[in-house]
Order: C-alpha cells, then structure tokens, then sequence
C-alpha cells in the first residue's frame, strides 16, 4: 500500500468544478495527476519520472480519505435573491482579459486599467482537514517508482488555482478512507480520476495550437463512504438521509409538507412493485410501508422510512418554499435495501449512463421532477444533508410536532410527551423542552397554519406545537418526533442564536 498526501498550506482549497462558479470538493484524483504531469513537463521532462506517471496511470481508481464536512470560503459566497430562490451564491470578480499586443493601437493598452474586464469566479472551500490521501491499498510501489514520484511531489506548488498553494508527498500510512471506489448505480460522488499521459499531451497541443483552452473530455470513476461504523454519538434511529432536488414542476409551500409526503410514500411502494417485486425481487418491505405483510401496523424497534419536505428556512429572506424532500431510513435498513429502493425509484439508464429522474404526480395540479442530490457542496442550504443531521445540543421544530395525545394537565404534560418522543427514536433524554406557538426559524408558520393529519390518526390542530429542545450533548439527526414524524412534521434541525 501506498499513498500520496497533499496538504493545502493556507487551510483551503480553490477549484472550480464544472460549473465554473461552483467549488469543487472533494479533491477529484485527476486534478493530483494533472498537477504531477505539469511539474513533471515544466522541469526537464526526466524519464525515470515519466516512468513513475505511467505506473500511476495503469492504477485502478485510489480510495480517498478527505474531509466530508467544509463551509465555503467567505470571501466567495453571499446570500443572493436569484431566480426567486434564497441561497448562497458566488461572488463576482471581473479581471483584465490577456489583449492581442499586435493589433493594438497605442501601447497604453497594454496596461491592466485599460483593458477589458471578463468576469471570472475563484470557488474555494476551507475542509475541516488541510490533508487529502489518495490511496492504493493493494498496490506496491517499487524503489524505482518511489524515488521519482518523491521528486515529482516536491516539484508541485499548487493543486487547482495557482493561489491554492500545497504540499505533496508520498505517504506509506494514510488515515482510513472516506471514500472508496463504488458500482455506477451505487455511487453518492462522482470524480474525475486518472487519464493518461499521452491524453493530457494531445489536450496540451490541441490548446496551444487553438490558442485557447478547449472543453476536453473527461474519465470519471464513482465513490461512496465506506461502511464501516462511523464515530460513536447518540443519534436517532434514523442512519442514512437521501436528498431527492426539485428541477421541475408546481411551488409548494411548507404547509403542503404533508401532502408531498404522502404522494412521494405512494409513489415508493407502487414503483417498488413495478420495478422489484414483478423483477423476481422481495415484496414491498415493512420498513418501507410501515405495516406488516397482513396490513398491520408495523412495531419494528427502528420505526419505518419517514417522507420529509424540505423548507427552505432559517434566513433573513426564508419563505417557507419547498425545495425538495428527503427520505430519512431506520438506521437497520442494509445498504442492498437502500439500493433496492433507490433502484425503484431512480432506475439506471445504460445509454445515457446516469439514473432517470422521479416524476412524481401531485393529482392532477402538477408533476415533479425529483433527483437524486449528489452534490458535495448543493448551492441551496435547505438541501444539505448536514442542515438536518446536525450534530449539534439544541434543536428546534421546522414544522410542528403532533402530540401523541391531548394534554389535559397543560404544558408540563406535554412538554413530557416531547422528552418521550426523542427517546422513542432512540435519543437521549432533552434536559430542557421549550413548548411555543411559532417556530424559531424564520420562514416556518406557526404551528396552527398545518392541515392536521388525516382522520385515522384522530389529532387535532391543539395538539400542534413547535418546540426548543436542549440535549446536555450534541446528538445526531435526522430528529423527527411526534405522531406525525413519518410523513415530515415534528422535523427539526440544529439551531444556534438568530435562526
């Protein structure tokens, strides 16, 4: 097993991604090997290092161990109002464009003030590690190789834009991976990995002889986290958060959460008998339905798939507009369940070699197009997973909680019965529970303004409440609590002063 290490030396780290406005994050392995090859070309061209560069293109895809959680760089982002949506959005910087000395007509415009400005985008994140590891664990790297591609690592200055200064070196002991090569159909981040040498020299050529940088073709390979148990924290029973995109189709509002839920629930168990139980695969599954293969209510110890409506909440210019939805699995679903499911509901399309969009029929008002958010870094706060999972000691209602009963002793009974409902997901017991009318959250309604849920349940709009909760730890989400929690009320997520 080897590695190669890179370390940015300011603590962050600039690419741009395809959308050249955007971050790239995390590090794709073929910006490392472009980095090698330019080193490697810029100082003498020496054959034993072009030797270790072709070894290293004959390697499979390296498993890599960065930093999941980073925030963008403040200097290149602020909330914007943009197409009648809230979110956080590059910042502009316009440059002097290289002008053609030949043709012009005074050598005054030559100077940076006199020429014209283009408007150029330098993305940058700040991980929470400076490190990145590309590794190889089965491969062995000989003394030949190894002495080369030390020299070439220290040749390299910068990995991305020239401001995004690095270290590089060969490491024998990375930390484990958090990202490991994946099927297509099972990917959550798609990099851009290895090309050769000798397509890097063509794309070279072609752009120097064009003048110009042409759009070129890229290899990608496909990753996930591996399943190894992650760091031990109280959390709910809820374990993996999928986050499906709205592209297309009505506006919905966050009190319309309920109704989104159920269409999307329907939607799941009818495409999984569609497209898994008529394919020779299992019946639709109690933790997917929420009742028993003779129509009971499902008791299962982890409770069943909840159907969560995404706001976009907790800013100064929130409106409450439903951005997308998630699906919030019992934490005992395997990875080949929650395969299955993404199977029924984003099927693979072997000509165009990504999964079909969900379109999602709401009666006869409107079809929404879903995705499936890959996204390292989703430019809409409301659809990243770490809004909702936290995690974090306070915790405040998005939408509002059902109580499992009317309280008839006041508010001291139902504040119980919201410590009840985070230890009946599998939380520990809030040290404090502060029952309100409104949410914290700027952009959520009050509680009383959300349809109540259907007849069978038998609540009421009294037994709506939005609520402050207090853990003495930080815990981990999703937190959905309350009689409503599989069909998106009672969601919350991590609040800290001003909301």
């Amino acid at each position: 097993m080897f590695s190669i290490a890179i370390r940015y030396l300011c603590g962050w780290a600039s690419a741009a991604s395809n959308k050249k406005e955007e971050p790239e994050w995390p590090l794709h392995p073929d910006r490392v090997f472009m980095a090698l090859v330019a080193a490697w070309a810029e100082t003498e061209a020496d054959e034993d290092e072009q030797r270790s560069l072709l070894f290293l293109q004959e390697l499979p895809d390296p498993c890599l161990s960065v930093s999941l959680d980073f925030e963008p760089h403040a200097a290149m982002s602020v909330f914007q109002r943009n197409s009648d949506v809230e979110e956080r959005v590059p910042v502009p910087v316009y440059v002097p464009v290289n002008g053609d000395r030949k043709n012009m007509k005074s050598p005054i415009k030559v100077l940076p003030s006199e020429r014209k400005r283009d408007k150029r985008h330098f993305p940058a994140v700040i991980p929470e590690s400076d490190t990145v590891y590309l590794i190889w664990p089965e491969a062995a790297l000989s003394a030949e190789h190894r002495a080369a591609l030390e020299r070439l690592c220290a040749k390299v200055g910068y990995v991305g834009d020239t401001s995004s200064l690095a270290q590089m070196w060969v490491e024998d002991n990375p930390p484990p991976p958090t990202l490991v090569p994946a099927e297509p159909s099972r990917f959550t981040q798609r990099l851009r990995v290895f090309r050769t040498l000798d397509e890097l020299k063509a794309d070279y050529e072609r752009d120097h002889e064009a003048g110009e940088y042409l759009p070129r073709s890229f290899k990608w390979g496909y990753y996930r986290e591996p399943e190894e148990e992650k760091a031990p924290m109280r959390s709910s029973h809820f374990g993996e958060l999928f986050i499906l995109r709205r592209v297309a189709g009505l506006t919905l509002d966050i009190t319309d959460a309920l109704w989104l839920a159920k269409a999307l629930r329907d939607a799941a168990i009818s495409l999984w008998q569609d497209r898994i139980t008529q394919e020779n695969g299992p019946p639709v599954p109690e933790w997917l339905s929420g009742h028993t293969p003779d129509g009971q209510r499902s008791k299962r110890e982890n409770g069943h798939l909840a159907f969560v409506a995404l706001p976009n909440v907790g800013h100064e210019h929130a409106d409450g507009e439903l951005k997308g939805i998630a699906l919030a699995v019992p934490r005992d679903v395997t990875k080949a369940e929650q395969d299955l499911l993404m199977d029924a509901l984003f099927p693979w399309d072997d000509q165009t070699g990504e999964t079909q969009p969900l379109q999602l029929t709401l009666g006869r008002l409107s079809v929404w197009r879903l995705e499936l958010e890959s996204s390292a870094f989703p430019r809409m706060v409301a659809l990243r997973k770490s809004v909702w999972i936290g995690p974090a000691e306070r915790w405040a209602s998005v939408t509002p909680i059902v109580l499992d009963r009317y309280p008839k002793n006041g508010e001291s009974e139902a504040e119980e019965m919201v410590k009840s409902a985070c230890e009946r997901i599998g939380l520990p017991r809030p040290r404090q529970v502060v029952l309100m009318p409104g949410s914290l959250f700027i952009g959520a309604p009050p509680a009383r303004r959300f349809p109540t849920l259907p007849k069978k349940f038998g609540k009421t709009l009294d037994q709506h409440t939005h609520a402050l909760l207090i853990f003495d730890e930080p815990v981990r989400g999703p937190v959905l609590l309350g009689a409503g929690r599989y069909r998106g009320y009672g969601l919350c997520r991590p609040y800290r002063s001003g909301g």
